[in-house]
């Protein structure tokens, strides 16, 4: 495995159980998701005609998105992907991580509990 999805893959794998704030950039366009995550997987890249089948790194659990009215909405499954080609991790602490691939850059931290 390669030495940035096994990175990031750890560090996941070091948040389950916990709530993540994912932000993610693509184009001209931020997603932001609340996922509550249970266990990671890994999907490989059955067919590589097809860029929605691309080899990814499957985060199960749930979650919400912001939409464009502002408004969180629940995520259509349980699963949220992040595609691990061409995957590079920028700045990393022990709450937060920020990576790139080939179509997005992703900013992912930690929420701190409710109390």
């Amino acid at each position: 495995m390669d030495k940035q999805i096994e990175a990031l893959s750890e560090w996941l794998k070091g948040k389950s159980g916990q709530t993540l704030h994912i932000e993610k950039k693509e184009n001209e366009d931020t997603d932001i998701v609340r996922f509550e995550l249970e266990e990671i997987g890994e999907r490989p890249q059955d067919n590589p005609v097809d860029d929605y089948l691309e080899r990814a790194l499957l985060l199960r659990g749930s979650g919400s998105i912001v939409n464009g009215e502002g408004e969180s909405v629940p995520l259509p499954g349980d699963t949220y992907e992040i595609g691990i080609n061409e995957l590079a991790i920028g700045s990393q602490s022990g709450d937060r991580l920020e990576l790139t691939n080939d179509r997005a850059t992703y900013a992912l931290s930690v929420e701190a509990p409710q109390s």
